[in-house]
């Protein structure tokens, strides 16, 4: 069990503890709180040495090979582990754990260069937005208060139990708050944010991790005190969607219009058809004499067109007899005109208008 502003826990002690309320664990070198370094197989295998974890033997036969990744639940593997190297320093993965740790850190108490752009990006602050004025903000914790008070909220970490954090005292006076990970919409996965939420506010996520709560380095104990690892309060609603803005890409600009396929042959010809049939009902609506002839020799050659156009016979039809209409001749002489030569073109087809149609449809 892990007790909250106690005494150091034995590192396995504590690997196990965490491990059996679900907590990924893996080791880390006390001197410099990075993964132990890969077993000699790894080092010399071409694949790992270039970080490909996946074809790596090691990790199923329960290594510690590729830090994060080798991170376990099996009390088994923990155990050899700190039989191993009984001083390294428990880590937490955080994405197989289910969690994220939001890590607001003091590594200095001189502001960004632009308070007003930098303490929480994609916010422009105003002095009046923060109580007391933009100097006062001096840590990540004092910007994720801040970030609080804009969304309107008294407090960034709720003390009830529903969203109560494992909070966890760093060795530097930081703070590490545990939550479990919120559920997502569709599609959206949660990454690590270095600075991205706020200035000196660092979100791990995913294949990140940090120090286990009850944890002593070199440097001291991260000491936890409120929340417990066996239920990590959920994320207030505030907090996720802030995340969540963070997190996901920009919206990407709209996919430019596709580029028109050029037409096709049976396309240009039939342009060039409409184009023939627009300009014979023009010349026939200026004739006097030869009417009939001129509609007879229109809709022969439409007829002769018409294998290649593609075009719908009575539409073609029905044009050339509203020609002959508007030329002023009878309904019925028209289309007694129009069905003989339009029937006589198709018999005939003439050449595949190519240069033609592609003149018109310049």
């Amino acid at each position: 069990m892990i007790n909250i502003n106690t005494a150091p826990v034995p590192p396995l002690r504590l690997a196990l503890d965490l491990a059996a309320n679900g907590w990924h664990v893996f080791p880390l070198n006390p001197r410099d709180k990075r993964p132990l370094a890969n077993c000699l197989d790894c080092r010399d295998n071409p694949t790992c040495s270039t970080g490909d974890y996946r074809g790596c033997p090691c990790l199923p036969d329960g290594q510690w090979c590729h830090g994060v990744r080798a991170a376990t639940t099996n009390p088994d593997h923990i155990t050899t582990w700190w039989r191993r190297v009984p001083g390294a320093v428990p880590a937490i993965a955080t994405g197989p754990s289910r969690l994220i740790l939001i890590d607001l850190d003091t590594h200095t108490d001189q502001p960004p260069p632009d308070p007003a752009t930098q303490l929480l990006p994609g916010i422009r602050l105003t002095p009046d937005q923060v109580p007391g004025g933009l100097d006062t903000v001096r840590d990540g914790a004092d910007v994720l208060r801040l970030l609080a008070h804009l969304r309107g909220r008294p407090h960034p970490w709720p003390a009830g139990p529903e969203h109560q954090p494992v909070s966890v005292v760093t060795p530097s006076s930081g703070r590490h708050l545990w939550y479990r990970a919120p559920d997502l919409p569709d599609g959206v996965r949660l990454r690590q944010a270095l600075g991205e939420l706020g200035w000196q506010i660092d979100i791990k996520a995913a294949w990140s991790y940090g120090i286990a709560p009850g944890a002593t380095t070199p440097a001291g104990t991260y000491t936890i005190r409120a929340g417990t690892p066996v239920s990590p309060g959920q994320m207030p609603d505030w907090l996720t969607r802030e995340i969540l803005r963070v997190i996901q890409p920009p919206p990407r600009p709209p996919a430019p219009p596709p580029t028109p396929a050029p037409p096709s042959q049976q396309q240009r010809a039939a342009a060039y058809l409409t184009t023939v049939i627009e300009r014979g009902t023009t010349e026939l609506a200026t004739l006097t004499d030869g009417r009939k002839t001129a509609l007879s020799a229109l809709a022969f050659k439409a007829g002769g067109l018409l294998t290649w156009a593609g075009l719908n016979y009575d539409h073609i039809h029905h044009q050339l007899v509203n020609a002959g209409i508007a030329a002023g001749l009878d309904e019925r002489a028209a289309d007694r005109i129009v069905h003989r030569a339009l029937t006589n073109g198709l018999a005939r087809p003439l050449p595949e208008p190519r240069s033609r149609a592609a003149e018109h449809t310049r």
